[in-house]
């Protein structure tokens, strides 16, 4: 079916809905009235399934959701998949519960899908910290970046949030649905990876159509829970033989040095020069990976 399937994973998050559920609604309704024969489903998939999704706060998209149950807690990965599993459309969306996206992300993401025939779509957007915006992406350089292995292993995962991604379901690595990260946190660096690795066709949206909210409580907010992710994500990577052994040495380099620098170092001066030399180390392979790594 042509159209957007969006999975969103449900973690006690009733406070969420009725917001979710509004933007929601004002892209199906842009979208379908835009394009011809398009389809939305919305797949909530329950990860805490103690807690009843409450379903009048949803009202505004009524005619469009679907709930899935996990049968026990099962982490943000294996949510995911869940969704995609029974995901009926041609293009994934995977929002967490409290993003937020423009108006027209679904007709900007779903055209742009289609003229270049894209396996991931990139889109641009703006971190918002307190009363501060950033853009996700300063420059086209270091979007196109996005687009190739080298700014992953050398800075880290340059993508806010899969929020930010439209994905084609069949291009979504088989060996990620199979391979669950039971570390929360990187699920979404290693989609990235595995689909580089699978060269998928990779594009770029430069549209701002995403809002990455940091509010101290995201998973990626934890430093400890990062790394033990991330090295997690690394032994996956290993096993699914896609990525080149160079390319895992530098990651590991780079989680080394964010772990010393984190939790290694008491002495505030010490820890500020490592801190200033590690981001010397990472903006040098950074540079030699681009020449390595092939940018569309």
């Amino acid at each position: 079916m042509q159209g957007i399937s969006v999975v969103i994973p449900f973690y006690c998050g009733n406070s969420y809905l009725e917001t979710m559920a509004e933007q929601l609604k004002k892209n199906i309704n842009n979208f379908k009235s835009d394009l011809k024969n398009v389809e939305v489903e919305v797949i909530l998939v329950n990860d805490s399934p103690w807690s009843t999704i409450d379903e009048s706060k949803l009202s505004a998209i009524k005619q469009s959701y679907k709930i899935v149950v996990n049968k026990k807690n099962s982490g943000i990965h294996q949510s995911r998949v869940n969704g995609i599993n029974i995901a009926s459309c041609d293009y994934i969306l995977l929002l967490d519960q409290d993003d937020k996206i423009s108006e027209n992300y679904f007709e900007s993401q779903y055209e742009k899908a289609m003229k270049e025939n894209a396996d991931l779509i990139i889109a641009n957007g703006v971190r918002k910290i307190g009363d501060k915006k950033h853009p996700i992406f300063k420059n086209i350089r270091w979007h196109k970046d996005a687009t190739t292995l080298a700014p992953y292993v050398a800075i880290g995962n340059v993508i806010a949030s899969p929020g930010q991604c439209l994905i084609r379901k069949n291009a979504v690595p088989v060996f990620w649905l199979k391979n669950i990260l039971s570390e929360n946190c990187a699920d979404d660096m290693y989609l990235w990876m595995l689909m580089l690795g699978e060269k998928k066709r990779i594009v770029i949206n430069s549209e701002f159509l995403y809002t990455h909210v940091a509010t101290g409580n995201n998973f990626s907010s934890d430093e400890k829970q990062t790394i033990r992710s991330e090295r997690k994500v690394i032994t996956l990577l290993v096993q699914s033989g896609l990525i080149e052994k160079k390319y895992l040495r530098y990651y590991k380099k780079r989680l080394d040095m964010r772990e010393k620098f984190m939790f290694g170092i008491k002495s505030g001066i010490l820890a500020k020069t490592y801190y200033c030399l590690c981001e010397i180390q990472k903006r040098m392979v950074l540079i030699y990976l681009r020449n390595t790594c092939k940018i569309k």
